[in-house]
């Protein structure tokens, strides 16, 4: 059952629920892509009989395992049996708004045929979840977005993830999910809108690197491993059938070009979004989606990196967490030593989100119970603090923020404060003399930037000069629709940047040893 929908399938013998599962196209959360390590993909039984392991036992509750609950990923099906699908993550709150002031949104009169009507796409594909909106390119104008989420995440929460399953072979089962995702949001756009097929005369894609190698079919082989090369990143223009294996549109499609393996084409786009290239002031763009994406700097140069802050604010590696589904804990307060929430589209709490987790943290940090390193007090310590009881959510399992969670929020933390600090150095400059922050990302647009100040994931020198964009990247890609000559300043935005690997900065490792500190002295 999933959604209350029952649906049938066949498992093979020796084959994993999991497997069984992505093999008919099922969404299930599987954050560590099936290693039994993140605890995500829990199934419950209602009849039959399921292998078991130790390993499974370890991950779940005495609650849990009493009422049937198993990894999918652990157990093969010992005969005919039912499982209910405990949390499908086919509903996120996706951003879909981007850079305001650029891009108008407009569907009135859109089957006026007064005019010759020419109309395009403009995709966005994240690790976590994809957008494709439909543009008016005779008005300029976004007539409707459709956002989903990225079917591939059933193959892990991050991209190296993605990499290592398509170099073990499963490529191109990668790669029909994103194009049978793509299509299906094209296909439902121009039925709910009566625009013909023949109508839609481009596509632009930006995405990261790895989600345009999935898509086009290429090699991840080198992405994987030292020294990262990407098989192509530059701009190029292909046929629809050549990307989508795939005859529903006949209409040219644009891969957007990127900077490097790990810095891609959703840079380049939400930088073109935000105008660097226009910009004699020096100023940053910070992607906080899956993988921590940046860029410092002005229309005479750039320097770019990419860092490794891992999943935990999109709710990836904590223990109770999730993503930005209905349900999800986002924002928190501590009233009188009680932890009050509230949930997306105020459902029973299912999880925590990552904007959660950042305000889990700055509560409790600033309620004394978690310390300066990142310890939490005795009482704590060794069950974790209960952030929403079993009562509450309906299913006699509660919510918890551990121990281990705060080390994997310090982690991110420290490996974002520490990249946007070496930038800096980098370039040359004080945090003082960066004009304008752009913030990125469904995480970086609902974030409570104070709290995320206070607990040093921004630097308190930025505070009051961030901007929350959106999907910056979906814009650069509507905007470039609008206008293809912006392509030259991607290329330009491009020629004139410096990657950094921050592995080899000794500034990235000492501000990333000091990040890990919660230090509120000097915001306070």
């Amino acid at each position: 059952e999933k959604n209350g929908k029952t649906i049938s399938m066949k498992c093979g013998k020796k084959e994993t629920l999991l497997t069984c599962l992505r093999r008919n196209k099922m969404n299930i959360a599987a954050y560590c892509s099936g290693r039994g390590t993140c605890g995500k993909c829990k199934v419950r039984l209602l009849w039959g009989s399921l292998t078991s392991t130790a390993q499974e036992a370890g991950k779940l509750t005495k609650q849990e395992i009493a009422q049937g609950i198993h990894l999918a990923c652990l157990v093969i099906p010992a005969e005919d049996c039912s499982i209910s699908i405990i949390q499908a993550e086919d509903d996120f709150d996706v951003v879909t708004t981007g850079v305001e002031g650029d891009i108008d949104s407009n569907t009135d009169n859109i089957t006026d045929e007064t005019e010759s009507m020419a109309y395009a796409f403009a995709i966005d594909i994240g690790t976590t979840t994809l957008a494709v909106s439909l543009l008016d390119t005779t008005r300029k104008a976004v007539i409707a977005t459709h956002t989903a989420v990225n079917a591939q995440r059933s193959y892990g929460a991050d991209v190296i993830s993605r990499i290592v399953q398509a170099n073990e072979g499963k490529g191109m089962e990668l790669r029909e999910l994103i194009q049978n995702d793509l299509e299906k949001g094209m296909k439902y756009l121009l039925e709910t809108y009566s625009i013909r097929k023949d109508e839609v005369k481009d596509i632009a894609i930006a995405g990261n690197t790895t989600m345009q190698h999935l898509l086009l079919g290429y090699s991840c082989e080198g992405l994987g491993i030292s020294p990262f090369e990407p098989v192509d990143i530059a701009y190029t223009l292909l046929d629809y059938k050549d990307v989508f294996l795939s005859d529903y549109l006949n209409c040219r499609v644009h891969i957007l070009p990127g900077f490097s393996t790990f810095v891609g084409a959703d840079i380049t786009s939400g930088l073109v979004a935000c105008r660097f290239y226009e910009s004699e002031e020096i100023q940053l763009l910070v992607d906080l989606g899956t993988n921590g994406e940046m860029a410092l700097g002005s229309k005479n140069g750039l320097f770019v990196t990419s860092t490794a802050a891992g999943p935990a604010f999109e709710g990836g590696n904590i223990s109770c967490g999730t993503g930005s589904i209905p349900g999800a804990i986002s924002s928190v307060t501590i009233q009188r030593n009680h932890m009050m929430y509230k949930t997306i589209q105020d459902k029973p709490a299912v999880g925590i989100c990552g904007t959660g987790v950042l305000e889990i943290t700055a509560e409790m940090l600033q309620a004394g119970l978690i310390d300066e390193t990142g310890l939490l007090t005795d009482e704590y310590f060794e069950k974790g603090y209960i952030i929403a009881s079993g009562y509450e959510t309906g299913n006699n399992t509660d919510i918890l923020f551990t121990q281990k969670d705060i080390r994997e929020i310090q982690l991110a933390k420290a490996a974002v404060r520490g990249g946007i600090e070496t930038l800096a150095a980098r370039y040359g400059c004080s945090m003082n003399q960066i004009s304008k922050v752009y913030l990125a990302g469904g995480f970086g647009t609902k974030m409570n930037i104070e709290k995320a100040v206070y607990i040093g994931l921004l630097p308190k020198e930025l505070q009051f000069k961030i901007t929350a964009v959106g999907n910056s990247a979906l814009s650069g890609a509507v905007l470039f629709l609008f206008d293809h000559t912006l392509i030259d300043r991607m290329n330009a935005l491009i020629a004139n940047a410096s990657e950094i690997n921050l592995a080899n900065e000794s500034v990235f490792q000492d501000a990333y040893i000091n990040a890990m500190y919660f230090d509120t002295d000097e915001v306070q």
